[in-house]
């Protein structure tokens, strides 16, 4: 398969990343750092353990150490100040974004008398510092970083430090339309990627693992990259029973094969999924309880986003829709994740919405169950207009040809927070995808 889904040559990707960088930088970081009141945000690392948010503020080699410094200047707007041991090229992005470059070279001192000259010249009150209990987005900042941001500022500066946790939050969530396209782009190539997934399973020889090392090279000959969210995970369900992921068990006809996987672009990130479902000889469609059962995780998809609305905190979200699942006789669960999903008959449903666009798993609000080891302060947060999500849960419904053992029928689809509820960037699955007994599509959404 040698088709192309044009994606754009690194030059042109290189030129829109630059005006995405210069844009947030200019427009929305100092909305950020006024509202949680912070008057200089340093990001620091160094090369092989680069900052969460370093591609974000425009970093490319981080060098002997690199330091990226925002100081809120008032009616003059941020200064932006990037000093490096290196000298950046007219390609890269700091040239373009920052008003101030120094770059010292290897030397005995090194980055410390600069950075302390920039920050006691500007005497901010308080430093944002990217450390986070909650968010890992904003947890770059390492022990022997602050270590040295400690020492080369000294004490008095040092207790101005504060976590810039939320002001990270506010700075990644904030979309321009810039990348809004982008990031409807990407969520198109992944729904044609998994497509063409499905569309070389042959029944009876493919397997998931197959399925799984076919998307990976794929991804790689279209010039995009598999996200970081586990990679891709393809899982065949038979008869109930789920086999491992990524097994050695060829696709059997009756089968139901789920891909969770994205795909990753300009420091954005998809992560959805899609079902489809290996016809029987002389069949033309799913069995009719099959079909009940996706129309039914559609029904509960309409429920789920009928309470998205900006303002609204995670868990009160997640509290409205688990409230209408029980009243229809659903037993609230967990995530799966741990691979510890039973067989059996009961009807269930899990809950576990969540951010999405720099990371698979990004840094907004969450969906889900208050579970402070896994989730922190996230489940508090609000959701806010213009972000992206991801609208994920599972039913399990009980199939009678399977003697009543349950079908985990998984939804998950990235979307837009609009201003009411959310708006899908492509139109969600609708009905299964369908693979013939003798291999590719007989159907799709």
């Amino acid at each position: 398969m040698s088709e192309d889904y044009g994606v754009p040559d690194m030059r042109t990707q290189m030129e829109i990343k630059r005006t995405i960088v210069q844009r947030k930088l200019s427009e929305v970081l100092p909305v950020a750092m006024r509202t949680h009141s912070i008057d200089m945000w340093i990001v620091i690392d160094r090369e092989n353990n680069e900052d969460p948010l370093h591609d974000e503020v425009g970093g490319r080699y981080s060098g002997v150490r690199g330091a990226y410094i925002f100081f809120d200047r008032g009616e003059e707007g941020v200064e932006k100040i990037f000093v490096g041991s290196h000298e950046e090229p007219s390609t890269a992005i700091p040239p373009h974004a920052y008003d101030t470059l120094t770059y010292y070279g290897y030397s005995r001192e090194g980055l410390t008398p600069i950075i302390r000259d920039i920050v006691h010249e500007r005497q901010p009150q308080t430093i944002g510092i990217n450390q986070s209990s909650t968010l890992p987005e904003a947890d770059g900042l390492t022990a022997g970083l602050r270590d040295f941001l400690e020492e080369a500022l000294g004490p008095e500066y040092a207790d101005r430090f504060v976590s810039a946790e939320l002001l990270v939050r506010d700075f990644r969530l904030a979309k321009l339309p810039e990348e809004t396209e982008v990031f409807t782009d990407l969520v198109v190539w992944t729904d044609r990627w998994m497509k063409e997934g499905f569309a070389m399973v042959e029944p009876g020889q493919t397997t998931a693992a197959d399925l799984f090392w076919w998307m990976e090279q794929r991804s790689r000959e279209v010039r995009l990259e598999t996200g970081a969210s586990g990679s891709n995970v393809a899982r065949i369900v038979r008869e109930g029973e789920q086999l491992p992921l990524a097994s050695d068990h060829p696709v059997e006809p009756g089968d139901i094969i789920g891909i969770d996987s994205g795909l990753r672009y300009l420091g954005y990130e998809t992560d959805f999924k899609r079902t489809a479902y290996v016809l029987r000889p002389g069949e033309t469609e799913p069995p009719a309880s099959i079909q009940d059962a996706w129309q039914t995780t559609l029904a509960m998809a309409d429920v789920y986003i009928e309470e998205m609305v900006p303002g609204r905190l995670g868990h009160e979200v997640w509290a409205a829709i688990v409230d209408q699942a029980q009243e229809r006789g659903y037993q609230v669960v967990g995530p799966d994740a741990g691979g510890v999903a039973a067989t059996d008959t009961r009807l269930e449903i899990g809950v576990y919405g969540h951010s999405v666009g720099n990371n698979s798993h990004d840094i907004g609000a969450r969906v889900a169950e208050d579970l402070p080891f896994a989730y922190g302060e996230r489940v508090r947060f609000p959701l806010v207009e213009g972000e992206f999500v991801a609208v994920e849960f599972h039913l399990s419904t009980p199939i009678p040809e399977w003697d009543g053992r349950t079908w985990y029928s998984r939804f998950e689809e990235n979307a837009r927070q609009g201003a009411q509820t959310v708006e899908w960037l492509i139109p969600r699955q609708e009905a299964l995808i369908l693979i013939r007994t003798t291999g590719g599509l007989a159907s799709g959404p």
